[in-house]
């Protein structure tokens, strides 16, 4: 095989060898749905699974010219309580690895080579069962979900704001409820706010207002300073079972990713909720408090991370998309690289 030939990884087999590395929980067949692709109007808290054949490429489309090497770290969905995540499949023009991260065990494609060059793609691709999440029973070390980052801490006017709406209650379940219906009336969802979200606290409680990692950032630093754990999760958003199309592209970046959170209330119990989308869909606000719709996918979890190897550039706010280096200096999206989700919904449950 000619080195510019791709190197084919296919997991459609019991486990993936990589390097020596066995990866599980890629082989599984992909889970029948209860209906086929709905050609009608649904109601979208009918759908309770969605399967979905995903299609992520990072392509180089100008490469830099500071030093020989570039590096891409790719996040690899997992499955877990909300998804199921099948035949994982890469395509690669040079060789690659696969490596987590020690703290939140974020899976991620890593590539570093002088070998890549202009209209190069990586191709990540496996099939995806979504799930309508509830509260959900699950063992986890609480204290990493108890961590504030820099950009989440809070101020005076936030902790006034939240004694004053959770005065005496000591329930963690009440005192989350408590909080998400009074940022929904508080915050204004705006997706033309100037930046990607970057998910400050005191920058989104003046301004009454953000994106989805705002409301988030802000929900996390209101319920860990009354000592309840939460859970940031990050991945893509798809459309609603009412609008949803047979396929569809999502821009890879970070103006099109979505995240939503889960709070810990005791007994191993997480309670998931989508502050934002409540706030976009009134007449989902009671639902997206202890619901998320199967409309989303997770490719990642957790905020300010160290990513395997470790990059040299700055902790990553967020996840969801390729981080891109060249001598330890971030690419720039859009210019220097570029990532597109395609999907196609294959099926959904009811």
């Amino acid at each position: 095989m000619k080195r510019r030939d791709f190197i084919k990884l296919s997991a459609v087999t019991a486990g993936t060898v990589i390097g020596g590395q066995l990866l599980s929980g890629y082989a599984e067949p992909l889970h029948a749905g209860n209906s086929s692709v709905q050609k009608t109007i649904i109601s979208d808290t009918a759908v309770k699974s969605m399967d979905l054949d995903i299609s992520y490429v990072t392509e180089v489309i100008n490469r830099p010219k500071l030093g020989n090497k570039i590096e891409f770290w790719i996040p690899l969905p997992q499955s877990d309580y909300g998804q199921d995540v099948t035949h994982l499949s890469i395509d690669s023009p040079v060789a690659f690895n696969i490596n987590e991260e020690p703290v939140y065990r974020n899976r991620m494609l890593y590539v570093g080579s002088e070998g890549l060059k202009e209209g190069d793609k990586i191709s990540v691709k496996y099939k995806l069962r979504r799930k309508t999440i509830g509260i959900v029973e699950m063992k986890e070390d609480i204290n990493k979900h108890l961590v504030l980052t820099e950009k989440e801490e809070t101020d005076n006017n936030i902790t006034m704001f939240v004694d004053d709406i959770v005065s005496k209650e000591k329930d963690p379940l009440e005192i989350g409820r408590k909080i998400y219906y009074a940022l929904i009336d508080y915050l204004t969802y705006d997706k033309l706010i100037p930046g990607c979200g970057l998910g400050i606290s005191s920058w989104t409680f003046e301004a009454k207002a953000g994106k989805c990692d705002d409301f988030h950032a802000l929900f996390r630093t209101m319920m860990i300073s009354k000592g309840i754990p939460v859970k940031w999760e990050q991945g893509f958003p798809l459309p609603y079972p009412s609008d949803f199309t047979k396929s569809g592209k999502l821009e890879g970046d970070c103006t099109g990713a979505h995240c939503w959170v889960s709070f810990y209330i005791g007994d191993d119990k997480w309670v998931p909720v989508d502050v934002s989308e409540a706030d976009k869909r009134e007449d989902l606000r009671d639902y997206f408090f202890g619901n998320l719709s199967p409309n989303r996918f997770k490719v990642s979890s957790g905020r300010d991370l160290i990513l395997s190897p470790p990059q040299k550039g700055d902790p990553l706010n967020t996840f969801p998309f390729t981080h891109a280096e060249t001598d330890g200096i971030p690419l720039i999206y859009g210019h220097h690289f570029r990532n597109v989700i395609n999907y196609e919904l294959l099926n959904m449950g009811t």
